[in-house]
């Protein structure tokens, strides 16, 4: 595991790069090991690219990591793991490695409910009823565990004796937000928490677009509940219009600031929820 957060932690390389050179090379390690002209043989591959792998064979920040990583109980999900799912890792741009806590299961695929930190009752209503329906059909609940409507799918798909996912912008050794701890929990205890980022990565707003991403690729369907005019759910949605994935608005009061995404999703072509 140790040549996989190697190759992540090369600056630079993506993981488009990073998966062109998989092609090439099969393992993390054979890219360790190859020479600047054999890396220079790999299609999209360029002298800058071969000259940063080459600068970084050091090991060591790779070590460390992996220690955190066992200090936590955190667990490796790599490319070639069966329990990466195919509609997840068929998308370039999705990690080749994450970090989890939890339980996997197979086909872990589900719908992502999402929405503004700032909800109404109304937006409360409709993510319990949503969250609810879905766990009572076996079906996955995914979300954030940001404030609001995220944490009250993942909340009450737990209550409804569901399985669900969060996919979070940080290391799995810090919970945000903090006063999600307990959540946090329960959310391991019934299914399992996803970063793409190594323990000890703090917060960053940076980070939550790829975060969104994740959860759009991780998604069949993105059911949006309450959104702001600049919502990060709106980033999840357009991630969602890109990988064909159908995306969901719920229709609310116009004269509600909590209401101006997700309105506009639908007046953009969301199926009305």
């Amino acid at each position: 595991m140790i040549y996989w957060i190697w190759l992540t932690q090369i600056k630079g390389v993506g993981p488009k790069r990073q998966r062109l050179l998989l092609e090439k090379f099969s393992t993390p390690e054979n890219i360790y090991r190859a020479s600047f002209k054999e890396l220079l043989q790999c299609p999209g591959i360029g002298n800058s690219t071969a000259k940063a792998i080459i600068e970084e064979r050091s090991l060591e920040k790779a070590k460390s990591i992996l220690d955190s990583v066992n200090k936590f109980n955190i667990k490796l999900l790599t490319l070639d793991n069966p329990l990466y799912p195919q509609e997840a890792k068929e998308i370039g741009e999705m990690p080749i490695l994450l970090y989890y806590k939890g339980r996997l299961v197979r086909n872990s695929m589900g719908i992502a409910i999402i929405g503004s930190r700032r909800c109404s009752e109304y937006g409360k209503m409709v993510v319990d009823e949503a969250a609810t329906y879905l766990s009572k059909e076996n079906i996955v609940v995914i979300s954030g565990m940001a404030k609001g409507i995220d944490g009250y799918a993942h909340t009450s798909c737990i209550k409804a004796g569901g399985y669900t996912i969060a996919i979070l912008g940080n290391g799995l050794d810090i919970c945000y937000p903090p006063e999600h701890i307990e959540l946090m929990e329960k959310i391991i205890e019934n299914g399992a928490v996803i970063s793409e980022y190594p323990p000890g990565t703090r917060p960053n707003p940076k980070h939550f677009p790829k975060r969104n991403l994740i959860i759009s690729a991780w998604a069949y369907k993105i059911l949006v509940i309450e959104a702001g005019f600049k919502s990060g759910s709106l980033i999840t949605a357009d991630f969602g219009k890109q990988y064909g994935r159908e995306v969901l608005a719920v229709p609310n009061n116009i004269y509600s600031p909590e209401s101006k995404g997700s309105n506009e999703l639908i007046y953009n072509g969301a199926k009305i929820y």
